[in-house]
């Protein structure tokens, strides 16, 4: 029996050894904030995943690291909305983004282990020091400050009306004189939905006409965007600048705002 285990895990490490060795260049874009990448913003640390992620102690969310910020936003608004913009819920989808990219908090300040960045109390021993190891060479320019207004840019954290019927998502309905025939059910292309399950809270509902063809049960009524509705932080399903799982521009299908807007 044995002799017949080892080759087996000889096969397995050598194949993993393989696939790691697979992992290598331009993965994720400007998102690598690690030194001599493309990004605007780059740090000392190459293992550029800690930037956004902690593999031990993380925040609940995708292991999340940076410090999350607690901003509230001046949201859009227009006499013809019917839904009403919403503050991000802490902690999750939007918020993990605007964490980087609404100004207020520094790029790289981290949450490593018991550094005190992010949530109270301990978690495990501080081995890793974020003011050292997160902030070391980040280029200047990039720091906390700038006023935090979404007035201007497409609204997050608010239902989608998916089924022609409208949805209660992170505190607010879609107003009643919604047309439903103008949205798609469901989005085209890669555009991703969700729905809460708890309070600052959310799964995946619908990950993408090529990815998942099949909705998650309970997302008619529920269904929300966040910012990985339109972006792929990951810039694995990216077809234009900016992350975006749709064409900026053009027409027809392939158009970003024709995947939830029926326009055309």
């Amino acid at each position: 029996m044995k002799s017949r285990v080892l080759p087996v895990c000889l096969t397995i490490l050598l194949t993993g050894g393989a696939l790691f060795a697979q992992f290598s260049g331009d993965v994720i874009g400007i998102h690598d904030l690690g030194p001599g990448s493309k990004s605007p913003i780059t740090g000392a640390r190459p293992d550029f995943c800690n930037y956004c992620h902690a593999s031990h102690s993380g925040l609940n969310l995708g292991l999340w690291n940076q410090t999350l910020t607690r901003q509230s936003y001046t949201v859009y608004h227009s006499d013809t909305e019917k839904n009403r913009g919403t503050q991000p819920m802490l902690g999750d989808g939007s918020n993990l983004c605007l964490s980087c990219h609404d100004g207020t908090v520094a790029v790289g300040a981290v949450n490593w282990f018991d550094s005190g960045f992010g949530r109270p109390g301990s978690h495990g021993p501080q081995i890793l020091n974020p003011r050292t190891a997160g902030l070391q060479g980040l280029s200047t320019g990039h720091g906390a400050g700038n006023i935090a207004i979404l007035s201007g840019v497409h609204p997050v954290a608010m239902p989608y009306p998916y089924g022609g019927v409208g949805s209660t998502y992170n505190g607010t309905t879609t107003g009643a004189n919604f047309i439903a025939n103008q949205w798609q059910t469901p989005p085209l292309g890669n555009i991703r939905l969700y729905m809460q399950n708890g309070v600052n809270s959310v799964i995946l509902g619908w990950n993408g006409a090529a990815a998942s063809p099949a909705a998650a049960s309970g997302l008619q009524g529920n269904a929300g965007i966040e910012c990985s509705s339109c972006h792929d932080p990951h810039n694995k399903i990216t077809v234009d600048g900016y992350f975006l799982v749709g064409m900026g521009t053009g027409s027809g299908s392939t158009y970003l705002c024709n995947m939830c807007h029926m326009k055309y």
